[in-house]
């Protein structure tokens, strides 16, 4: 699969993703006085909306028009008019990243489809959508360092001990297939020792510790 087709994938998990986020949102009522919009504080609620959902829809928002503003700035030379702030644009504007992408050099689809990936998992790991793993970082015995990612060397490894995988949480890093580093835990035939095995091949060794038998 290319670059720009794990965009489509990724654009439409996207989408999925902050419909489930808008609807944890208060409910959305008129000021008949003054025709704004304003949100109905939930009962027993301090804050006037959901402290995790509505950040991230925010920023999830917020980075979408600056991604397509970028990927157009790349094939046509020029940001474009600034879309204005209802859901719809932003739904419109993730639409334009998965045509725009088609035209970019393949290092900017690759870029386009980290940044994706990134959100997906922020709005995922919200706690009342609560689909994605909860990572935690991988611990060493007594007196050792954890294990470093094979790919970019820094202490950044997490765990999702339910489906039983690794991931690198430095978004900056990548593997060698360009992606951010995922590996399974599986165990060396030779000796049963664990291991990683990650999605472009490399594995490492006696860096899992205590996976296998938590």
């Amino acid at each position: 699969m290319s670059f720009a087709e794990e965009v489509l994938t990724l654009v439409a998990e996207l989408k999925r993703l902050l419909d489930q986020l808008h609807a944890l949102l208060p409910e959305p009522v008129v000021d008949p006085t003054t025709g704004t919009m304003s949100h109905r504080k939930v009962t027993g609620s301090p804050a006037p909306w959901h402290a995790e959902a509505g950040p991230t829809l925010m920023d999830i928002h917020e980075g979408v028009r600056r991604l397509e503003a970028s990927l157009r700035q790349e094939v046509v030379g020029h940001l474009g008019a600034r879309r204005g702030g209802s859901d719809g644009n932003t739904a419109a504007a993730l639409t334009s990243i998965a045509r725009l992408v088609h035209a970019v050099p393949e290092e900017a689809a690759r870029r386009t489809a980290r940044i994706l990936s990134g959100w997906i998992r922020r709005a995922a790991e919200v706690r009342d959508i609560g689909e994605a793993e909860r990572w935690e970082p991988l611990r060493a015995p007594a007196g050792q360092l954890p294990p470093a990612c094979p790919y970019y060397k820094t202490f950044s490894l997490r765990v999702g001990r339910r489906e039983g995988r690794v991931r690198c949480a430095n978004r900056r890093c990548v593997d060698g297939d360009g992606r951010p580093p995922v590996a399974t835990i599986d165990k060396n035939r030779l000796n049963g020792d664990a291991m990683l095995v990650w999605a472009d091949g490399v594995t490492s060794s006696g860096v899992v510790y205590e996976l296998i038998s938590a």
